[in-house]
C-alpha cells in the first residue's frame, strides 16, 4: 500500500505532464502484480468497490471522533478522504512492519466483503496505516483521486513503459479487466499481445479528409463503400481492403 500512497502524494505535487508520466512508469516498473494493476484501475476510475460508500465512512469516523469536531474539520479541509485520514485516531499498536499491507490484498478483501463486514474491515485497515496510507485507502474507496491524471495519460504511461504505441493500448483497453496482468505481461515482453480477450477490436473514429486533385483517378471504386453524411454535402468512403 505504501508505494501506491507515495505515488498519489507525488502525483498531486507534480504539475508537469512529463513528470507525471515518469512517476507512473516508475511505479509500473517497481510495483508487483497485482498491485500495479489495481493501482492503475483506481487511477483510470475502473475500480469499483461496491459495498463501501461515503455514507458508511462518515458513520465509521463518527464512532471514533466527536461529530462536531469532525464537522468543523471537514468544513475546513473540504475533502472527505483527507479529513478522515488526518483526524482518525492512531492505533495504539502499529501493524507488523515485516508484513506490510499490499494493495492487491487490500482490494481483494474489500471486493469480497459484505455490506455488514465492510465497516469493521475498513476500520481495521485505517488502524494499520499512517496518514498517507489512510488517505490513499480512502481515495481508493471513494474513487475521487484528484491527482491530475486522466485515463489517457495513464494509457500513455503504459505505452512508454512497454515501448508501444498508445493506439495499441486503446485498441485493447475495453477488452481488459483489472488487475490487467495479461496487459503488463505483454508490455514487459513475457507474453503475447492479449488480443484473444477481445470480442471485437476497438477502432477510433476516423476524421474526414478532403479528396485532393488526382486522387480519384488512382482509386478503384469497387474497393470502396460510400455513404452520405447527415448534412447531405459530404461523402464518407471506406476501403474494404483497409487502405
Amino acid at each position: 500500500m505504501q508505494p501506491f500512497a507515495e505515488l498519489l502524494d507525488r502525483l498531486v505535487l507534480t504539475p508537469s505532464r512529463n513528470g507525471k508520466l515518469k512517476l507512473l512508469t516508475d511505479y509500473f516498473n517497481t510495483a508487483p502484480d497485482p498491485d500495479r494493476g489495481w493501482g492503475l484501475a483506481a487511477i483510470t476510475r475502473d475500480l469499483d468497490i461496491r459495498n463501501v460508500k461515503p455514507a458508511m465512512l462518515r458513520a465509521l469516523v463518527a464512532e471514533r471522533v466527536d461529530e462536531i469536531l469532525f464537522a468543523y474539520s471537514y468544513d475546513y479541509v473540504g475533502d472527505l478522504a483527507e479529513t478522515i485520514s488526518l483526524i482518525w485516531p492512531a492505533a495504539v499498536e502499529a501493524g507488523n512492519e515485516n508484513e506490510p499491507l499490499r494493495l492487491g490484498r487490500i482490494v481483494e478483501r474489500l471486493r469480497v466483503a459484505s455490506r455488514a463486514d465492510g465497516p469493521a474491515l475498513v476500520a481495521a485497515l485505517l488502524d494499520q496505516l499512517d496518514i498517507s496510507g489512510r488517505y490513499a485507502l480512502l481515495k481508493l474507496l471513494t474513487g475521487g483521486l484528484r491527482i491530475g491524471v486522466s485515463s489517457r495519460l495513464a494509457k500513455q504511461a503504459l505505452a512508454e513503459f512497454g515501448g508501444k504505441d498508445i493506439a495499441e493500448i486503446e485498441e485493447l483497453w475495453h477488452g481488459l479487466t483489472p488487475p490487467y496482468e495479461p496487459l503488463f505481461a505483454w508490455l514487459e515482453g513475457s507474453s503475447e499481445k492479449p488480443e484473444k480477450l477481445l470480442a471485437a477490436p476497438f477502432r477510433p473514429v476516423m476524421l474526414a479528409n478532403p479528396v485532393q486533385d488526382g486522387e480519384l483517378e488512382r482509386r478503384n471504386p469497387k474497393d470502396y463503400a460510400a455513404e452520405w453524411k447527415w448534412d447531405g454535402i459530404r461523402v464518407q468512403a471506406t476501403s474494404e481492403r483497409g487502405v
